[in-house]
């Protein structure tokens, strides 16, 4: 299944947040696209029923690899490629909520809308600068490590406020249990990945 929605959304972990939202684990899960990928998602959202709000503005990341927390805001008729920011629920008014609060900069209601733990929430808002853009923590927790992200392997979508948060665990525990419903091996493979040895 993971696999199957990789090919339309673009990553693992991207498809791995959208099985999350249909299997109701999630309520509103926010990627990044490019222009060229935003119809087969926009087609996707609207075969599952799925609303999608698309960012007025596109974003230049600054760092370079697969994940970048660094980023440069930009115009949407501004002709350089950037990413927009999309928010797919199933509830309509959390897919605009997550967009309004992003477009206000909203770090703490956009936390939460997206049903990240208040702990961590607070402490992204608190670090989280222009000079300490990458708030990853050395994990020997599966569920709190983010360090193979850049593999395609994590679990959480949130930087933790600490390796063992227990809300972040709980719903590290929650996400992985969704997963194994539907597809075994990549939940057997987050696990047996994200296990620091």
């Amino acid at each position: 299944m993971i696999k199957k929605l990789s090919l339309i959304f673009g990553s693992k972990s991207k498809a791995q947040e959208i099985l999350l939202l249909l299997q109701n684990a999630k309520t509103v899960v926010r990627h990044g696209f490019t222009d060229q990928e935003l119809p087969r998602i926009e087609r996707f959202c609207k075969e599952q029923d799925l609303h999608l709000v698309k960012s007025n503005f596109k974003v230049l990341f600054a760092d370079e690899g697969v994940y970048s927390n660094k980023g440069l805001r930009i115009a949407e008729d501004d002709p350089r490629p950037g990413m927009y920011f999309v928010y797919i629920s199933k509830d309509e008014q959390k897919a605009w909520l997550a967009s309004y609060y992003e477009m206000m900069q909203n770090h703490q209601d956009l936390g939460l809308v997206l049903g990240y733990p208040k702990c961590c929430v607070d402490f992204f808002c608190k670090n989280f600068n222009s000079q300490n853009t990458n708030l990853e923590l050395n994990s020997m927790n599966p569920y709190t490590n983010l360090s193979k992200r850049e593999q395609d392997l994590v679990i959480l979508s949130h930087f933790p406020c600490n390796a063992e948060c227990q809300e972040s665990v709980k719903l590290g525990e929650k996400y992985l249990q969704a997963i194994y419903m539907v597809d075994k091996e990549r939940a057997r493979e987050l696990l047996t990945q994200l296990r620091v040895k």
